[in-house]
């Protein structure tokens, strides 16, 4: 830690703070609506609004992070989820929720994006790699242990809505007593675009695999402490597999990511949607057992789950010319925020149909879903002369329930900063100012 730029370690104290309480306020949510007797398909809808938020607060504040700078974006969005954690406490009503878990999704995805854009500009190619390590372990920890602190207070009481806003507040702390300078973020690749329908020509494994991923990795963090409860596991019981589950994919992301350095990525990726339908089938079996056999089946599904949009990213980036994987990247956070919308709501719906087996049903069905798709391009790529491409080594990312702006870190290319298009491409800050003089210019001489 010592060998790495002074502003970090203060940037990740305050990220261990802030995920504590985002772990924690993820569980407790569930655990408490179920608690609360709120219907199965409620509780969807609940996580799927996060997901909205997430999604125009990553399109929003990255403009306000440009006007008014890092350090006031972070203190707004880190106020807004104190006060709305403590809200779910005061005024428990699914309709006032809904409202609460946009706001909360909005101001994670500030949080986010004020973090990880931090921590590249004050990375280089040098140690990149260090700083992801780093960001990989501090994330997942401080995700687990969040979890684990639903033991700490009866969830059915104010007090761990408390916990949460106090820890979304203690995260202000480190930057408000230390003088540090925003990012230094170098530019050194100029973005190209790449149109959705290039991008699924050129890797639609990995695209439909980034889309999957949102509506699996939401679908389970938002649905299994509602399950747990749903099944009679206790509140310490319920915390500790949130936790484990949560930690497998720590390991696992490392050597799934090697295996797949060796042999065609798509092969890897079929074989772990494979072994998530299949113990997908199993858990519900496995939990009429023992709890212990639950875990252990449910830890195989978890690893493979908390890994699919890593290798599905890296997969994507062996077809994409350097330029163009800021452009495309986007596009798949994109593509898996959609699906992060839509899993948590679908879940919920299997779930109201068939009883809280159906959480696993639904995951066990995308994931052979997603199986089906590979053995297809699979058969169709046989008959047909490929352009051979080098793999680029694997970069694991943390484990989160939405992904965001982690590209941003990959130590295989200097970060550039860009901005989503709503009207369907990426630019960076240079095409950007650019574009404005050429219309300024089109202008005077229009005025001429």
């Amino acid at each position: 830690m010592r060998s790495l730029p002074a502003t970090l370690p203060i940037l990740f104290v305050c990220e261990i703070s802030f995920l504590l309480g985002h772990g924690l306020i993820m569980t407790l949510l569930g655990v408490r609506m179920s608690l609360e007797g709120f219907p199965s398909q409620m509780a969807g809808l609940l996580m799927s609004s996060f997901s909205f938020g997430f999604v125009i607060g990553s399109y929003w504040l990255e403009k306000r992070i440009r006007a008014v700078g890092h350090i006031r974006v972070f203190a707004a969005c880190a106020a807004t989820l104190a006060v709305t954690a403590m809200l779910h406490g005061l005024w428990v009503n699914p309709w006032a929720w809904l409202v609460w878990r946009v706001f909360g999704g909005g101001a994670t995805a500030g949080l986010l994006m004020v973090m990880e854009s931090w921590v590249s500009g004050e990375s280089s190619n040098d140690n990149r790699g260090k700083v992801l390590g780093w960001y990989l372990v501090i994330s997942t920890l401080s995700l687990a242990g969040g979890q684990w602190l639903l033991n700490s207070a009866d969830p059915a009481t104010m007090v761990l809505f408390s916990v949460a806003g106090m820890l979304f507040a203690m995260s202000l702390v480190p930057l408000s007593i230390h003088r540090i300078h925003g990012p230094r973020a170098a530019q050194e690749l100029k973005p190209q675009k790449i149109k959705l329908r290039e991008l699924f020509r050129r890797a639609p494994v990995g695209l439909v695999g980034a889309f999957t991923a949102g509506l699996m990795v939401q679908a389970f963090f938002a649905m299994t402490p509602y399950y747990g409860q749903e099944i009679g596991l206790s509140t310490g019981q319920t915390a500790q597999f949130m936790a484990i589950t949560t930690l497998v994919a720590l390991f696992a992301q490392w050597g799934l990511g090697r295996l797949s350095d060796r042999i065609d990525r798509r092969k890897v990726i079929l074989a772990m949607a494979a072994i998530m339908a299949v113990s997908g089938a199993f858990i519900s079996v496995a939990a009429r057992v023992d709890y212990l056999m639950l875990l252990l089946v449910a830890s195989f599904h978890t690893a493979m789950l908390h890994t699919l949009y890593s290798l599905s990213l890296a997969h994507t980036n062996d077809w994409l010319d350097p330029e163009e994987i800021v452009a495309a990247n986007g596009k798949l956070m994109m593509a898996y925020g959609v699906g992060s919308i839509v899993g948590p709501f679908g879940a919920s719906l299997v779930m109201q149909l068939i009883g809280p087996d159906g959480l696993w049903f639904f995951l066990g069905a995308v994931a052979l879903t997603l199986a089906g798709f590979i053995s297809l391009r699979l058969v169709i790529r046989r008959g047909m002369v490929r352009e051979e491409v080098e793999q680029e080594p694997f970069v694991a990312m943390p484990v989160l329930e939405t992904q965001h702006y982690l590209n941003e870190l990959d130590p295989r290319r200097d970060p550039v900063q860009f901005e989503l298009d709503l009207q369907g491409e990426s630019f960076s800050d240079e095409d950007r100012y650019s574009r404005e003089e050429e219309q300024e210019k089109e202008h005077a001489a229009a005025a001429v």
